[in-house]
């Protein structure tokens, strides 16, 4: 097993930093969007829903790997936050994309 450096330890507690600032981007959009504020589709709460177990599979196949490959735990973890921060960040494009809800004057 691989000994992990202090920069190992720093690159995955950045990658934990990412995913939860996209995560609660998206948290916020979805929000705006069930009250009314923010232009998001109709299945949006069903979309939120279905894309998580699809998402903890790809992350839970990227961490076993890299400890089959006998990464060390900074890695092991980075290489599970990484096809979550691109779900969220995803999300979050797409959404931010929409923009906000224009009412009918």
């Amino acid at each position: 097993m691989k000994l992990f450096t202090p920069f190992d330890v720093l690159t995955a507690g950045l990658a934990l930093t990412r995913l939860g600032i996209e995560a609660q981007g998206v948290i916020w959009l979805r929000g705006l969007g069930a009250a009314g504020a923010w232009n998001t589709p109709f299945d949006e709460g069903w979309r939120a829903m279905r894309e998580k177990p699809d998402a903890f599979a790809e992350a839970m196949a990227g961490a076993a790997q890299a400890a089959l490959r006998g990464q060390g735990t900074a890695q092991v973890v980075s290489a599970a936050v990484a096809p979550l921060t691109q779900r969220a960040r995803d999300n979050r494009e797409r959404l931010e994309g929409r923009g906000r809800r224009r009412w009918k004057d």
